[in-house]
């Protein structure tokens, strides 16, 4: 039998006891009564306990829902719950469960509720439910039973530590600094400069770029030549730029050029490269027999590439 059951057996005992002397009757009516029920009835803080609130009445007779209290100190109201009847012979138990959590130690009391009883011919009935002591205790293991706050106590004093010490820990910790510092800005440059090689490394070679052009110059019709002339002179240029770093050739003539400080690279190549630039800026203009300029353009355009070739890197223009 659980304890529910056996409360509600036991109290209805004590109500029969209490009304007559003269033992009762078979089929005699039940009174309707109220019990609370609360386990478990100590907690600690962070507890949960079940508070049942039992009401038996005759066959026939309805309940109002119980309704929680507002508040008990000392604790949280979490949920309300509503179980079925049950039916027992001449009577009906209702019970409604309601779940608290202890927050705050020291003793309490769970108040009385009232319950409001109908007869079925229409009569009104109101019961209460006797107060019910409840406990809360701490979860410290070495004072359990305080109710009262501990006192406040200053924190302990540092130790002192001698001024020499301090001054060597303060010259540790900034060499430490300095140290992460230039390890920090090492570990940044080395990553830029392998960012650097990679880039230059998945970049294309400037003389793949320069043969690319003056070979798509070369293939143009004969009757293109200021055309093939043009696109020669501009992938020369370029060439010389991004190749020896000239970033004059973009734009300069060759005189402007050879007035410039020779590059790294040897003078008859570099005087090749200049009377290139100035056969493809100056046979496009000047007034000749377009079979004549196109055979003149057409001879400039091989000598940059053969000045090309002659500056690769590659296995081919070493070659």
């Amino acid at each position: 039998m659980r304890r529910a059951d056996a409360f509600a057996l036991a109290l209805l005992v004590g109500f029969a006891c209490t009304r007559d002397a003269a033992p009762p009757t078979a089929g005699a009516p039940v009174a309707p009564a109220a019990a609370v029920t609360i386990e478990p009835p100590r907690l600690r803080v962070g507890d949960v306990a079940t508070v049942e609130i039992a009401v038996v009445t005759p066959t026939g007779f309805h309940v109002a829902p119980i309704r929680p209290p507002e508040s008990v100190a000392g604790l949280w109201l979490l949920d309300a719950e509503s179980l079925p009847v049950e039916a027992a012979g001449a009577r009906e138990i209702r019970r409604t469960r309601i779940r608290v959590r202890a927050r705050e130690t020291g003793a309490t009391t769970w108040p009385a509720l009232p319950v409001e009883i109908e007869a079925p011919d229409g009569s009104r009935t109101t019961l209460s439910t006797a107060p019910r002591p409840l406990e809360v205790v701490s979860v410290l293991p070495l004072s359990p039973e305080r109710t009262e706050p501990f006192g406040y106590r200053l924190p302990a004093a540092p130790a002192a530590i001698h001024p020499a010490i301090a001054a060597a820990l303060g010259a540790v910790a900034t060499l430490g600094a300095l140290a992460l510092g230039v390890a920090v800005r090492r570990g940044r440059r080395r990553v830029r400069e392998r960012r650097a090689m990679l880039a230059a490394a998945a970049a294309p070679q400037p003389w793949v770029e320069a043969r690319a052009a003056l070979a798509a110059a070369r293939a143009l019709d004969a009757l293109a030549w200021r055309e093939a002339g043009a696109a020669g002179a501009q992938a020369l240029r370029h060439y010389i730029a991004s190749r020896f770093g000239v970033a004059a050739a973009e734009s300069a003539a060759a005189e402007e050029l050879g007035a410039l400080r020779q590059p790294f690279l040897r003078a008859e190549r570099w005087r090749a490269a200049l009377d290139c630039l100035r056969a493809l800026d100056g046979d496009r203009f000047r007034g000749r027999p377009e079979a004549e300029a196109a055979a003149r353009v057409a001879a400039a355009l091989a000598s940059a590439e053969a000045f090309v070739r002659a500056t690769s890197r590659d296995d081919e223009g070493a070659a």
